[in-house]
Protein backbone atom coordinates (compact mmCIF):
# COMPACT_ATOMS: atom_id res chain seq x y z
CA UNK A 1 0.00 0.00 0.00
CA UNK A 2 1.77 3.46 -1.18
CA UNK A 3 1.25 6.68 1.11
CA UNK A 4 2.33 9.81 -0.05
CA UNK A 5 2.08 13.58 1.39
CA UNK A 6 0.74 16.40 -0.76
CA UNK A 7 0.24 19.87 -0.10
CA UNK A 8 -2.72 20.24 -2.79
CA UNK A 9 -4.77 17.56 -1.70
CA UNK A 10 -8.89 17.91 -2.21
CA UNK A 11 -9.15 16.77 1.65
CA UNK A 12 -6.59 18.38 4.01
CA UNK A 13 -6.64 15.28 6.27
CA UNK A 14 -6.01 11.63 5.09
CA UNK A 15 -8.20 10.31 2.27
CA UNK A 16 -7.44 6.85 0.28
CA UNK A 17 -8.18 6.11 -3.37
CA UNK A 18 -11.17 3.44 -3.40
CA UNK A 19 -11.60 3.41 -7.36
CA UNK A 20 -8.44 4.95 -9.88
CA UNK A 21 -8.66 6.66 -13.07
CA UNK A 22 -9.27 4.60 -15.98
CA UNK A 23 -10.10 1.42 -14.98
CA UNK A 24 -12.36 -0.30 -17.42
CA UNK A 25 -16.05 -0.69 -16.40
CA UNK A 26 -18.70 -1.34 -18.96
CA UNK A 27 -20.65 0.17 -15.96
CA UNK A 28 -19.63 4.06 -17.01
CA UNK A 29 -20.49 5.99 -20.00
CA UNK A 30 -17.43 5.97 -21.82
CA UNK A 31 -16.73 2.59 -20.87
CA UNK A 32 -14.17 3.22 -18.17
CA UNK A 33 -14.02 5.36 -14.75
CA UNK A 34 -13.39 9.12 -15.64
CA UNK A 35 -12.28 10.28 -12.44
CA UNK A 36 -10.55 8.56 -8.98
CA UNK A 37 -12.37 8.24 -6.41
CA UNK A 38 -11.10 9.07 -2.75
CA UNK A 39 -12.95 8.32 0.47
CA UNK A 40 -11.67 9.15 4.01
CA UNK A 41 -9.00 7.00 6.15
CA UNK A 42 -7.79 6.74 9.28
CA UNK A 43 -9.30 9.68 11.68
CA UNK A 44 -10.43 11.94 8.88
CA UNK A 45 -14.10 12.55 9.85
CA UNK A 46 -16.84 11.45 7.21
CA UNK A 47 -18.09 14.32 5.60
CA UNK A 48 -14.46 16.14 5.15
CA UNK A 49 -14.62 19.47 3.37
CA UNK A 50 -13.09 19.62 -0.17
CA UNK A 51 -10.64 21.80 -1.21
CA UNK A 52 -9.40 23.12 -4.68
CA UNK A 53 -6.31 21.00 -6.21
CA UNK A 54 -5.69 23.91 -8.49
CA UNK A 55 -6.17 27.70 -8.05
CA UNK A 56 -8.87 28.81 -10.88
CA UNK A 57 -12.80 30.30 -11.34
CA UNK A 58 -15.46 28.74 -10.35
CA UNK A 59 -17.61 27.58 -13.70
CA UNK A 60 -20.46 25.52 -12.70
CA UNK A 61 -22.31 24.22 -10.03
CA UNK A 62 -24.66 21.75 -9.48
CA UNK A 63 -26.60 21.86 -6.42
CA UNK A 64 -29.16 19.31 -7.31
CA UNK A 65 -28.27 15.49 -5.90
CA UNK A 66 -29.47 14.25 -10.04
CA UNK A 67 -27.64 13.83 -12.53
CA UNK A 68 -25.14 10.69 -12.17
CA UNK A 69 -22.46 12.96 -10.76
CA UNK A 70 -25.00 14.79 -7.87
CA UNK A 71 -23.78 17.81 -6.49
CA UNK A 72 -20.86 19.34 -8.16
CA UNK A 73 -18.17 22.22 -8.33
CA UNK A 74 -16.56 22.26 -11.32
CA UNK A 75 -13.40 24.53 -11.07
CA UNK A 76 -11.32 26.38 -14.40
CA UNK A 77 -7.69 26.30 -13.15
CA UNK A 78 -5.23 28.03 -14.71
CA UNK A 79 -3.37 25.75 -17.17
CA UNK A 80 -6.86 25.28 -18.75
CA UNK A 81 -8.16 22.12 -16.60
CA UNK A 82 -11.29 21.99 -15.62
CA UNK A 83 -11.82 20.01 -12.35
CA UNK A 84 -15.17 18.48 -11.53
CA UNK A 85 -15.44 17.88 -7.78
CA UNK A 86 -18.67 15.36 -7.64
CA UNK A 87 -21.31 13.67 -5.08
CA UNK A 88 -21.07 16.23 -2.51
CA UNK A 89 -23.68 16.87 0.76
CA UNK A 90 -26.52 18.25 -0.28
CA UNK A 91 -26.57 21.79 0.71
CA UNK A 92 -23.28 21.47 1.50
CA UNK A 93 -21.42 23.73 -1.35
CA UNK A 94 -20.22 27.33 -0.06
CA UNK A 95 -18.74 29.01 -3.68
CA UNK A 96 -20.82 30.07 -6.70
CA UNK A 97 -19.78 30.38 -10.55
CA UNK A 98 -17.37 33.21 -11.10
CA UNK A 99 -15.68 32.59 -7.12
CA UNK A 100 -12.22 32.81 -7.49
CA UNK A 101 -10.92 29.98 -5.33
CA UNK A 102 -7.65 29.12 -3.76
CA UNK A 103 -5.82 25.90 -2.43
CA UNK A 104 -7.70 26.69 1.21
CA UNK A 105 -11.06 27.82 -0.28
CA UNK A 106 -13.65 25.12 0.92
CA UNK A 107 -15.90 24.06 -1.60
CA UNK A 108 -18.31 21.49 0.15
CA UNK A 109 -18.28 18.37 2.00
CA UNK A 110 -18.06 14.92 0.33
CA UNK A 111 -21.07 13.18 0.14
CA UNK A 112 -22.99 10.27 -1.94
CA UNK A 113 -25.51 12.15 -3.63
CA UNK A 114 -25.99 11.11 -7.28
CA UNK A 115 -25.24 7.48 -8.45
CA UNK A 116 -23.29 6.16 -6.35
CA UNK A 117 -22.44 3.18 -3.49
CA UNK A 118 -21.09 5.14 -0.66
CA UNK A 119 -19.25 8.14 0.20
CA UNK A 120 -16.46 10.00 -1.65
CA UNK A 121 -15.28 12.49 -3.70
CA UNK A 122 -15.24 11.54 -7.63
CA UNK A 123 -12.95 13.90 -8.95
CA UNK A 124 -12.92 14.40 -12.69
CA UNK A 125 -10.21 16.71 -14.84
CA UNK A 126 -10.73 17.56 -18.10
CA UNK A 127 -9.47 20.06 -21.16
CA UNK A 128 -12.92 20.87 -22.03
CA UNK A 129 -15.90 22.02 -20.00
CA UNK A 130 -18.25 19.74 -21.45
CA UNK A 131 -18.09 16.21 -20.41
CA UNK A 132 -16.43 14.31 -23.49
CA UNK A 133 -14.95 10.76 -23.39
CA UNK A 134 -11.92 11.95 -24.84
CA UNK A 135 -10.91 15.05 -23.34
CA UNK A 136 -10.16 13.42 -19.66
CA UNK A 137 -6.70 13.80 -18.19
CA UNK A 138 -5.87 11.69 -15.34
CA UNK A 139 -6.20 13.21 -12.45
CA UNK A 140 -3.34 11.65 -10.66
CA UNK A 141 -0.44 12.60 -12.92
CA UNK A 142 -1.42 16.30 -11.92
CA UNK A 143 -1.46 16.04 -8.52
CA UNK A 144 1.91 13.73 -8.76
CA UNK A 145 0.38 10.81 -6.41
CA UNK A 146 0.22 7.00 -7.86
CA UNK A 147 -3.00 6.34 -9.63
CA UNK A 148 -3.50 3.16 -7.44
CA UNK A 149 -6.06 1.89 -5.50
CA UNK A 150 -5.94 2.08 -1.31
CA UNK A 151 -2.95 4.42 -1.74
CA UNK A 152 -2.91 7.06 1.23
CA UNK A 153 -3.24 10.77 0.62
CA UNK A 154 -1.76 12.52 3.28
CA UNK A 155 -1.95 16.26 3.43
CA UNK A 156 0.91 18.65 4.03
CA UNK A 157 0.03 22.28 4.02
CA UNK A 158 2.59 24.41 2.42
CA UNK A 159 5.74 23.68 3.99
CA UNK A 160 7.39 26.19 6.96
CA UNK A 161 9.72 28.28 5.39
CA UNK A 162 13.33 26.85 6.25
CA UNK A 163 14.84 28.40 9.71
CA UNK A 164 17.67 30.93 8.64
CA UNK A 165 20.78 29.58 9.96
CA UNK A 166 22.44 32.00 12.79
CA UNK A 167 24.67 34.28 11.76
CA UNK A 168 28.59 34.08 12.54
CA UNK A 169 30.56 36.74 14.18
CA UNK A 170 32.94 37.71 12.03
CA UNK A 171 36.40 37.40 13.74
CA UNK A 172 38.70 39.38 12.97
CA UNK A 173 42.32 37.55 12.94
CA UNK A 174 45.26 39.57 12.84
CA UNK A 175 47.37 38.60 10.17
CA UNK A 176 51.02 37.32 11.83
CA UNK A 177 53.35 39.97 10.16
CA UNK A 178 50.79 42.69 12.41
CA UNK A 179 51.79 40.90 15.44
CA UNK A 180 55.22 40.22 14.78
CA UNK A 181 55.08 44.70 13.82
CA UNK A 182 53.66 45.18 17.22
CA UNK A 183 56.07 43.27 18.90
CA UNK A 184 59.14 45.15 17.59
CA UNK A 185 57.46 48.56 18.58
CA UNK A 186 56.72 47.53 22.09
CA UNK A 187 60.89 45.93 22.62
CA UNK A 188 61.97 49.36 21.04
CA UNK A 189 60.14 51.40 23.09
CA UNK A 190 61.80 49.97 25.96
CA UNK A 191 65.00 50.00 24.75
CA UNK A 192 65.07 54.12 23.18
Amino acid sequence: MAEVTINNSPVHSDIIITYPYGVADSGYSCGWHTGVDFAPHGETENNPLIYPVKEGEVVYVNLTTTPALGVQVQILDDEGHYWRYCHMVAGSVQVSVGDTVTTQTPLGRMGDTGNVTGRHLHLECSTTQAWQCSTFVNPCDILGIPNVDNTIIHYEDSPEPPIPPTPVTNIVKKFPWQILTRNIRKKRRNYG
